[in-house]
């Protein structure tokens, strides 16, 4: 059940995003590179701190045994 409510909250969540972002498209056409150069440093940013903790959980983990 749970999992339908959060399908639900992020299909409303992305058509009103979605709804908010179409007026402004031209303007988007010229903040394309910015905005990839964005997505890619979170993205880098995420994976290095999702990997960082898995080192450390497995690192936590072998030292209890």
């Amino acid at each position: 059940m749970n999992k339908i409510i959060m399908l639900v909250m992020g299909l409303l969540f992305t058509s009103r995003l979605f709804a908010s972002i179409v007026p402004h498209a031209s303007q988007l056409e010229h903040d394309a590179p910015i905005l990839i150069r964005s997505v890619l440093i979170v993205g880098v940013a995420g994976f290095l701190i999702w990997k960082l903790f898995q080192y450390f959980k497995a690192r936590l983990s072998s030292e209890q045994k």
